[in-house]
This record gives C-alpha cells, sequence and structure tokens, in this order.
C-alpha cells in the first residue's frame, strides 16, 4: 500500500525504542526519511543504521525532550539534515502515577510542561512549513487516559491523577489547533495507547506491581483480565495505525483520538 509519504521528512521524538522506533521504520519503509530524537546516544546510532539499511536518508540527535528549550535545536537540526519536517509524532514517556494526596503542585506542573506545553512548542516550531507547504502531518503517541479517566478502586488497582488531567488537556488542545489548521491540508490527530509490548511497558509493570506489593505476572495477568482480546499489543500495531494517520490516506482524519487498546476502552467517545 503506498501511502504517499516518499520523500517526506519526519521527525520522531522518542524514536530509539519501543513505539517510536517501530514508527520511525514503518515510516521508513514507506519512504519517508527519517530523524529520531533521543537521549541515549548508542540506541540513536543503532536506530538510525537500521533506517538507513532501508534505503531513506536518517539522523539521528540527542536531546532532553522534556527541556522545551531542546526543541528550537531539534527542529533546526532536523530541517538542516533532511529538509523541514512534513510529518511530526510526538513521543515521550507519560507521568508516574498517584492520586492526589500523593502528588504536589510542582509534579503536576511538570506533568503538564512535559504533555502539554513541550507539545505546544513542538507544534509552533514545525507547524508554519506544513501549512505553507499545504501538507503535514502530527501524530502523538498518548494515552487511553484522554478518554477514559483511570481512577484506583473503579477497576484499577492505582491512581493516575498526572495522566488524567494532563493527557485530557493535551487531547483539547490538540483537537483545538487541529480545527485552525485544517484549511491549510494539514492534520492533528492522537492514538490513545493501549497496554503495548515494549521495553517501557515492561518497566511501567514492574513498578506498578511492586507498588502493589505483586509478582509482575500476576500484575499483567490483571491487567490482560481486562481486555477483550486477551493479549498485550505491539508496537508494530501501533507503528502502522500511527503511519496510517501521516498518510495520504487519512487525509480527512484530524483533531481524533483513537484507540489502540485492545478493546479495553469503554469510552463510546
Amino acid at each position: 500500500m503506498d501511502l504517499g509519504i516518499k520523500g517526506k521528512s519526519a521527525l520522531v521524538l522518542g524514536g530509539s525504542r519501543g513505539i517510536g522506533r517501530a514508527t520511525a521504520r514503518e515510516l521508513a519503509q514507506a519512504g519517508a526519511n527519517v530523524a529520531i530524537v533521543a537521549r541515549n546516544q548508542a540506541k540513536i546510532e543503532e536506530a538510525v543504521a537500521e533506517l538507513g539499511a532501508l534505503g531513506v536518508q536518517a539522523c539521528g540527535i540527542a536531546a532532553d525532550l522534556f527541556d522545551i528549550r531542546s526543541y528550537d535545536r531539534v527542529v533546526a537540526e532536523c530541517t538542516a539534515s533532511l529538509g523541514a519536517p512534513d510529518i511530526a509524532i510526538y513521543n515521550l514517556d507519560p507521568p508516574p502515577p498517584g492520586g492526589f494526596y500523593d502528588i504536589d503542585e510542582d509534579q503536576l506542573a511538570q506533568a503538564y510542561q512535559i504533555v502539554v506545553l513541550n507539545y505546544s512548542r513542538m507544534l509552533r516550531l514545525v507547524l508554519p512549513h506544513m501549512r505553507a507547504r499545504k501538507w503535514g502531518r502530527v501524530v502523538t503517541i498518548g494515552s487511553g487516559t484522554a478518554k477514559e479517566l483511570v481512577r484506583g478502586g473503579f477497576g484499577w488497582p492505582f491512581h493516575y491523577i498526572l495522566a488524567n488531567s494532563s493527557r485530557v488537556a493535551a487531547t483539547a488542545f490538540a483537537k483545538t489547533v487541529a480545527a485552525e489548521v485544517a484549511a491549510d491540508g494539514v492534520t492533528i490527530n492522537t492514538i490513545a495507547t493501549g497496554y503495548i509490548r515494549s521495553e517501557q511497558q515492561e518497566a511501567w509493570t514492574a513498578n506498578r506491581a511492586s507498588d502493589q506489593d505483586q509478582a509482575a505476572a500476576d500484575f499483567e495477568a490483571a491487567m490482560l483480565a481486562n481486555i477483550p482480546m486477551g493479549r498485550t499489543g505491539t508496537t508494530q500495531e501501533m507503528a502502522s495505525l500511527a503511519a496510517f494517520l501521516c498518510s495520504d490516506l487519512a487525509s480527512y482524519t484530524t483533531g481524533e483520538i483513537i484507540s489502540c487498546s485492545g478493546g479495553s476502552a469503554n469510552s463510546i467517545l
């Protein structure tokens, strides 16, 4: 299937591992030139070599994406190497779990910074080129908490106030901006990520199990019991959805939050 993105420039944040790396690979296989951004130089070099072997241009940019000041340099380096981004994938690690009495205002501000403010900075840097070209794609690797809140004691063994509040805000923000740029051929969408097997997910499971004084296998079994498909998703399944949303084929889909959760999302909206 031709996604219509051959020769496009794609910027993938968090692109050296997990969902980000799988998405970078999927975009490269469709012919896009890809810049990945991460902190670990060894993993960056490994991922860039893999992408280059697919016959496209690839580059790696080392940066701390939690620092909003890094985004100007990241986009500038991508532009210098591959051209201004036609495609941008926003993919950062989620805020930690906890209830209201487990967190303070500094942690709330940090979660909002990572999920909303840094995302806003990326949009300000990539949208002018996309709008001028009358074509652009932005996809956020987000969370199901934007559609259905995680509340301890209501089917979940933990609280998640930081993700609940910041992800809802980011999704509303994205939907608002999407309407402003839609007439310019730019789409902005969010994937509500479910329980996807990756390095990050395995570490998350181990930490949540430890919080509950459980074995990781027992905690995972409890999570899988809430997923109709009865299994974790794969990074390839996430990447395929992300690549489709970046394609010409999805040109009439914007401002949406689309679940990839094995049927576990109960929200109908």
